[in-house]
């Protein structure tokens, strides 16, 4: 068979070498042929020809699998592209290409990686010269062109050796980082030849892993047999070094192929070649899926379960049809999970047995046990363990005797008795949300379920797939499933947080398990039976209602007809009795009479609907205006997202480096991570922004202490700046049910508002103070300013609309007034002010409503 190269013999090719020279293809019974590239050639026609079955070639293979051509992506072998612009000193940025000469850049494979990155910068082809390529870069050192796109592995070691000045532009460091190296045949082969195509990719990536460990022993081949470029030893030792940085063998495992790159890739020539997106799926069927489907394992991962040997597991022991200890074996959903993930690590896990659930946690914190295969997270268990992805994610249901109505709203019910397994999460996570409900331990779930039938319990609440299997097992008919919430069980498979490695291992293998073998695996347990009975009492209610309305339409509707009857005989009898002199008369009379009426209110009506058209105008200026912020905030959103997610793939590119280059510095590794955490606090400020501009007209329950804290946050940067400091006095218990985002409008405007009043009064310790309690059905929520106070002589008008002490530049005389028609006709609440000792207060009053 043959292996078509994409480039002529160097180093780029050293895996496929050490594989031939070193009898890896013999062992899997293949005798390979490498084909040197020549320039009249069209690696994928080569292919489709029968000139090769395989082919080695850039990221151009996804944009040729794009437009519809039969290709399988067998190995992919270089994670960054080495292809990359060199420019001419006075070119320092895509920006400066044009009307400049370029060489070589509409060749089919160099474009394809080089234009997106000239794309950014709104260069086209028509802003350029192109120059055809030629076989040297004589006419770069001669300044006979601008720039050339070269391989960074290859070209930069003569420049550097004739000590020519240059510049680099990588598309990588731009955002637009391509795969190379990619190993590629035609479905047709994998279909005939499955077992060829596995031994063959096998034996390449072991050729690579011997390569990489003997650089120089592979130089000395190259110069013996493939050395058709007449490179010298030093320049292919440069090249070994740079292809060692592109390949990060210290992140991936060799050979492998990320999905998600692969999607950015195809992504970005949909956008730059005007070609159609192409599906996830039609990816995913287009990589190659080895014959066992194991997982990579990154070298480090692998030796850590070398060492371990075996995996000790802990479970529930009586949570079916989850999971269970049934003699020896552990048995349910998450064992037939287990078993899969085994066979992906190739490692045996072994059952630790415990008779009850709380024995299990004991065993992970005391390290007797690896792995948990089913646990929540909650913030105490994330001390001792770290936690995958959750694979089970059924929803709390509450079983109760039959005939109780539906409920799908925990807080109709938590009042009530409701029992729960001790020290299951869901109890840590339901006192935290829902601190008055009235929830009682039991042992197990029989117990549980054992005390609802007797009367001891209203309900029992579990996950839908436990309580369904008790029911339908044990016939329990007066009992059945009779409500379901929004809250829903993530259940993860739990590893020790002293060995992290093993939780990126168990991620790793989760994730291999492709939805249809979970849903088969999830069916086969599921029976879930709900009662949804109907509330028979409330249904009679209605009918008694309706019968009534309708009495009341059919005696209505007698006696209109009865007036209407009544009203035709007046009227015959008016024409009899009275002339058309009398009828002017009256009518006269009556003009008269509503004219008086008319003249005396008009004054008044005048007044109410200037005042309606002032607030109505005033209502669409705020409304506009968020209106615009949003939008505003939308596009910022828009720009911010792609350089925010480039400088994170920095940092990741940055921290590779260092890594493969053995450069151990704290102070570095600190300043790395500490732009990440700003990069992602910037990410969360800009959904911050987007939220708050985008209100949901919609009441709904919530702390109050995080909507304050979440003004303040918008406000964090002038606070900053003006040295103000904030005091809290907010329980954070206190829950409120009501408009958020009007309320914390409403705060902003307050906070605004005692902003500008301490830095025009200049307070040398400037403090704001922020407190809330409930009493009596109210909430009460003061805002408080060390400002001196508001002038006795103008505390009455700051409601007013249009008034401000401020100059017309700075202020509108709106905040205030908006703010007040907000609490009062929004929120039903009041809003009022008042001088305290050092300052201003105004109080927010809102009525306490239930969720």
């Amino acid at each position: 068979m043959k292996l078509q190269l994409q480039w002529k013999h160097q180093f780029e090719f050293a895996g496929f070498y050490a594989a031939k020279e070193r009898g890896f293809y013999k062992e899997v019974g293949l005798d390979v042929e490498l084909i040197e590239y020549d320039s009249q050639m069209n690696i994928v026609d080569e292919i489709f020809k029968g000139n090769a079955e395989y082919g080695l070639t850039y990221s151009s293979l996804i944009s040729e699998y794009m437009s519809g051509k039969p290709l399988v992506f067998v190995a992919n072998f270089f994670k960054q592209s080495p292809l990359v612009l060199v420019t001419q000193p006075h070119i320092s940025s895509p920006a400066d290409l044009k009307g400049k000469k370029i060489m070589g850049l509409l060749d089919g494979s160099h474009q394809q990686a080089i234009l997106p990155m000239l794309d950014i910068f709104n260069i086209a082809t028509k802003d350029f010269i192109n120059i055809p390529r030629k076989f040297s870069i004589e006419s770069f050192i001669n300044k006979e062109v601008d720039a050339i796109s070269v391989f960074k592995t290859n070209e930069l070691y003569t420049l550097n050796q004739l000590g020519i000045q240059y510049n680099i532009l990588d598309p990588a460091v731009f955002g637009r980082n391509f795969y190379d190296l990619n190993l590629f045949t035609t479905k047709s082969e994998l279909e005939n030849n499955p077992e060829r195509v596995e031994h063959f990719r096998k034996a390449s990536i072991r050729g690579w892993e011997y390569a990489l460990e003997h650089k120089e022993e592979l130089v000395e081949i190259i110069m013996q047999k493939y050395n058709t470029q007449h490179k010298s030893k030093e320049a292919l030792l440069f090249e070994a070094k740079q292809i060692e940085a592109l390949m990060l063998t210290n992140v991936y495992p060799i050979g492998s192929i990320d999905l998600e790159r692969v999607e950015i890739i195809a992504d970005t020539f949909a956008q730059s070649l005007s070609i159609p997106r192409e599906s996830k799926e039609n990816l995913v069927s287009f990589i190659y899926k080895t014959k066992e489907n194991p997982i990579e394992l990154t070298a480090q991962q692998q030796k850590y379960l070398q060492q371990k040997k075996v995996l000790k597991m802990c479970v529930d022991p009586n949570w079916m049809p989850l999971e269970k200890i049934e003699g020896e074996k552990h048995i349910g959903i998450a064992a037939e999970f287990m078993h899969l993930i085994s066979e992906k690590m190739d490692t045996p896990i072994h059952l630790v047995k415990t008779n009850r659930w709380l024995d299990s946690i004991e065993k992970i914190k005391n390290r007797e046990c690896d792995m948990l295969a089913l646990a929540e997270k909650t913030p105490l268990r994330e001390k001792y363990l770290n936690f995958t992805t959750p694979y089970i994610v059924p929803p709390l249901v509450v079983a109760t005797k039959v005939g109780i109505p539906f409920v799908d709203n925990l807080n109709y019910i938590q009042e009530k008795r409701l029992g729960i397994v001790k020290n299951y999460s869901k109890e840590e996570l339901l006192r935290s949300k829902y601190p008055n409900i009235n929830l009682v331990e039991v042992e197990s779930i029989q117990e549980g379920l054992a005390y609802v039938q007797q009367g001891k319990l209203f309900g029992f609440l579990d996950n839908s797939n436990v309580i369904n299997y008790e029911i339908v097992k044990n016939s329990m008919k007066d009992i059945s499933i009779t409500g379901q919430f929004s809250e829903k069980f993530y259940l993860s498979v739990a590893s020790r947080n002293d060995e992290p490695i093993l939780n990126e291992i168990l991620e790793k293998a989760l994730l291999s398990i492709d939805n249809g073998t979970r849903a088969l695996l999830m069916n086969k347990w599921n029976n879930i039976q709900y009662q949804l009975k109907a509330d028979y009492r409330l249904v009679a209610q209605i009918t008694v209602l309706s019968i009534i309305l309708l009495s009341i339409f059919i005696y209505w509707n007698v006696k209109l007809k009865e007036e209407i009857k009544n009203k035709e005989l007046a009227q015959r009898e008016l024409k009899k009795s009275k002339s058309l002199l009398q009828e002017k008369a009256e009518l006269l009379k009556v003009a008269k009479q509503q004219l008086e009426e008319l003249n005396n209110s008009l004054e008044e009506r005048v007044k109410d609907e200037i005042q309606k058209n002032i607030e109505n105008q005033i209502m669409l200026m705020h409304q506009s205006k968020l209106a615009q912020m949003g939008e505003m905030i939308e596009n910022i959103a828009h720009q911010w997202r792609q350089p925010l997610a480039q400088i994170n793939s920095f940092i990741l590119l940055i921290d590779a480096t260092l890594a493969q280059s053995d450069f151990k510095n704290s102070t570095a590794r600190d300043k790395l991570l500490e732009i990440e955490s700003l990069t992602k606090y910037m990410s969360k400020t800009i959904d911050d922004f987007k939220n708050f501009f985008h209100p949901n007209k919609q009441k709904s329950l919530f702390q109050l202490r995080k909507a304050v804290e979440k003004s303040l946050d918008i406000l964090k940067g002038t606070l900053r700046e003006h040295h103000i400091k904030i005091e809290l006095d907010i329980d954070e218990a206190l829950e409120c049910f009501n408009y958020l985002d009007e309320l914390q409008q409403v705060i902003l405007i307050l906070l605004n508002n005692s902003i500008d009043a301490l830095t025009t009064m200049q307070i040398k310790s400037p403090t704001i103070t922020i407190a809330a309690k409930n009493d009596e059905d109210l909430f009460f929520i003061s805002i408080t300013d060390n400002a001196l106070g508001i002038d006795s002589k103008i505390i009455d008008k700051i409601f007013e609309p249009y008034f401000t002490t401020k100059y017309k530049s700075q202020g509108t005389g709106l905040g205030l007034y908006m703010a007040k028609k907000i609490i009062d006709n929004g929120l039903k609440g009041k809003l009022s002010v008042q001088n305290r000792e050092c300052g201003a207060c105004f109080t927010i009053e809102i009525p306490e409503e239930k969720a």
